[in-house]
């Protein structure tokens, strides 16, 4: 990923950056204000040999396990029990100590929460463990830096508590919003599209929060103006792309429950409106719709037509002008099969009738059926769902469309306005034969 790649991505994801960063400062802030604040104050003691027994030099080794020696003796019981026989009551607060390498000074700090208590802890316990190693005959002990009450605690710090929480913020936010990126992020703009296919983007449907159950067409109510322009301005734009000729044009998605079937069947609407015959193909024989949008009878259709080889192939008239449906016809047991076999035969005899010819097909990426499919037709129009489609399932379809050969016309952006989420429409796991149990809508019968 080059930089302004990451910086575009991090812009996008910026309320997730902000909201990890802001609820880091928050907790971290919590945390600092609540703990008990801790004072520490420490005593210096420097040791020098004593001459009085020809101790003139010490060697920096012996120096030093001497020292560590004392270390541990000034915070030990002994010396605590005898600091706290000085002060004539227990000791307030905890004691701690330190070596400075290769030199003679020994640090006894003590902490509380308390200046006070800081300061005697450490007075008491120094005083108490330079009687217990006077006249050792080795080493001198003076305390050159007697210990004082502190201005500030020590701990909690909520300056420096606060800036790490931001600074971990940051990069918690930023690696929030890459994991998104990478296992959440689907397609939201035309633009998008285009960047990652390189294919021009010939519809743009809004999402209507009427087309719900029985009703798929946008054209059986006035209120939907906005859905039916937008179908007029697809069709206008497979007209430019075919040049006016009679085509087959396949329609299918990456995934299912993107809204392909709900295409199909308001633009072959569209086509007809315009005086060209259009024939909707339901090669979906897994979970078939077409017959259900237009409420049709589905005992017979393209199955019973690639099983009965000299069977006649007669479209249902709909009861919109110049627009017919072969629909699916009974679920086969071995669909994919089937489409390898017969299909093309069924498509030779379409055209012979010269109609525009729209094929609703399986999505690509559960099932082969759609790559069977997309070689014999003359375009395919790939149906992506706005805040749904994942960029690498489109780009996965994308792949498996062009190693089959096919010709993809161009990208059709579905639920533009993104309100809702589409449910998964009949695919079950594994793409299986469900089925819609729904009765026949009733469209307005046009003019």
């Amino acid at each position: 990923m080059e930089f302004r790649d990451f910086v575009a991505l991090v812009w996008k994801r910026r309320l997730v950056v902000a909201i990890v960063f802001v609820v880091a400062i928050a907790l971290a802030s919590a945390y600092a204000f609540t703990q008990p604040k801790k004072y520490k104050a420490s005593a210096t003691i420097v040791f020098t040999p004593d001459p009085k027994n020809g101790a003139d030099f010490l060697s920096p080794d012996n120096l030093s396990a001497l020292l560590g020696t004392y270390a541990e003796l000034a915070k030990s019981d002994q010396t605590k029990a005898k600091a706290a026989t000085l002060l004539g009551h227990p000791l307030p607060g905890s004691i701690s100590t330190s070596t400075e390498q290769g030199a003679g000074v020994l640090g006894i700090s003590g902490t509380d929460t308390s200046p006070q208590g800081a300061a005697e802890t450490a007075r008491a316990t120094a005083n108490a463990f330079m009687q217990t190693i006077a006249g050792n005959g080795v080493l001198i002990a003076s305390l050159v830096n007697p210990p004082v009450p502190p201005s500030s605690p020590e701990q909690p710090r909520p300056k420096l508590i606060i800036s790490l929480a931001g600074v971990l913020g940051i990069i918690a936010g930023v690696l929030l919003a890459l994991a998104l990126e990478s296992f959440r992020r689907s397609v939201e703009s035309p633009a998008e599209l285009s960047e990652l296919s390189g294919l021009p983007v010939i519809g743009r449907l809004p999402r209507e929060r009427s087309l719900r159950g029985t009703n798929s067409l946008v054209w059986t109510s006035a209120k939907m103006e906005a859905a039916q322009e937008a179908y007029r301005a697809l069709r206008t734009n497979i007209e430019l792309l075919t040049e006016g000729r009679t085509s087959v044009l396949q329609v299918t998605s990456s995934d299912p429950g993107h809204g392909k079937s709900t295409v199909v069947a308001n633009l072959g609407v569209a086509l007809g409106q315009l005086g060209i015959p259009t024939v909707i193909v339901d090669a979906d024989l897994r979970a078939p719709r077409q017959h259900q949008i237009f409420g049709l009878p589905n005992g017979h259709g393209l199955s019973t037509l690639m099983v009965l080889s000299d069977a006649e192939i007669a479209p249902q008239p709909t009861e919109w002008r110049n627009l017919s449906v072969l629909t699916s016809g009974p679920i086969p047991p071995d669909p994919t099969e089937m489409l390898h076999i017969r299909f093309r035969a069924v498509l030779r005899e379409l055209r012979s009738t010269d109609q525009f010819v729209l094929i609703d097909s399986p999505p690509i990426l559960p099932v082969s059926d759609a790559r069977l499919i997309a070689p014999h037709a003359d375009g395919v129009l790939l149906v992506a769902a706005a805040g749904m489609t994942k960029t690498s399932s489109f780009t996965s379809a994308l792949e498996k469309l062009r190693f089959a050969g096919a010709q993809v016309t161009g990208i059709v952006m579905n639920f533009a306005q993104g309100d809702e989420t589409a449910s998964a429409g009949g695919y079950g796991y594994g793409y299986g034969h469900d089925r819609f149990e729904t009765s026949a809508p009733r469209p307005l019968r046009a003019s």
